[in-house]
């Protein structure tokens, strides 16, 4: 497992796919966090939810961290790769296992990145403009650690979508389509199934109060379950099924 580890690392730090979604994500967090922090109106700003909202852009690490466990695999089926590296390891939940953990690592450091840049940006901004900081020691903790673990799972669960339906373009805009249109109208017509999905879920994890959503520990096993679930999903296809 090591040495297939350290293979599936070097894929993700060796290609500009990497680089250009690290650049991606550097640069929608910049714009939505400047803009509400700079053009929000001061009372609009002075909540502890609302400086939780401004402060959690960061959490928009978790699409890009998904973006790049589906890229791990779907790359591989894409290019043809993927025969090579089943010949090298044919025991390939031994490669599935891999790519989990690398993507899950991969998406801690997304995480890290993304959650820093967010906090930074927004809390400049609130400083800035004289607005008193309101959020407790706990909550920050909370914002702060619920990004980076949520941006994790999101890499986790990336993998297992990827490894489940294998087209790239088809995975992007499943997850796409999901997070952000389905499971929003879940949410507003169903909230009680809505608060179920995986981008509700890692909303409770970094303590947001919206209406309906969980609480931040339920809201964390629900991301794992979604994780846990789609990674198991992936990793039984891959083993039972043949490569074109």
């Amino acid at each position: 497992m090591s040495r297939q580890f350290r293979a599936e690392l070097l894929k993700i730090r060796s290609t500009r796919t990497t680089v250009g979604l690290v650049l991606g994500m550097v640069g929608l967090i910049v714009l939505f966090s400047l803009l509400p922090g700079l053009l929000s109106k001061t009372p609009e700003l002075v909540t502890a939810d609302d400086q939780r909202g401004l402060l959690g852009v960061g959490t928009f690490a978790g699409l890009f961290s998904a973006l790049a466990g589906i890229m791990l695999v779907t790359s591989e089926y894409r290019y043809g790769t993927i025969r090579p590296t089943f010949l090298v390891t044919p025991a390939r939940r031994r490669v599935l296992g891999a790519k989990l953990a690398a993507g899950a690592l991969a998406g801690v450091a997304f995480g890290i990145a993304g959650g820093a840049l967010g906090f930074g940006i927004g809390y400049a901004c609130l400083a800035g403009r004289g607005i008193h900081y309101t959020l407790s020691v706990g909550q920050t903790t909370l914002l702060l650690a619920g990004t980076v673990a949520g941006t994790g799972l999101w890499a986790a669960l990336g993998v297992g979508l990827g490894a489940i339906v294998r087209n790239q373009v088809g995975a992007i805009i499943g997850l796409l389509a999901w997070g952000f249109v389905v499971e929003n109208l879940l949410f507003a017509l169903v909230p009680d199934v809505g608060r179920l999905g995986a981008v509700h879920a890692q909303d409770a994890l970094i303590g947001l109060t919206t209406k309906h959503l969980l609480h931040a520990t339920p809201g964390a096993l629900v991301l794992v379950a979604w994780a846990t679930a789609l990674a198991a999903a992936g990793t039984a296809i891959a083993v039972r099924s043949d490569v074109d």
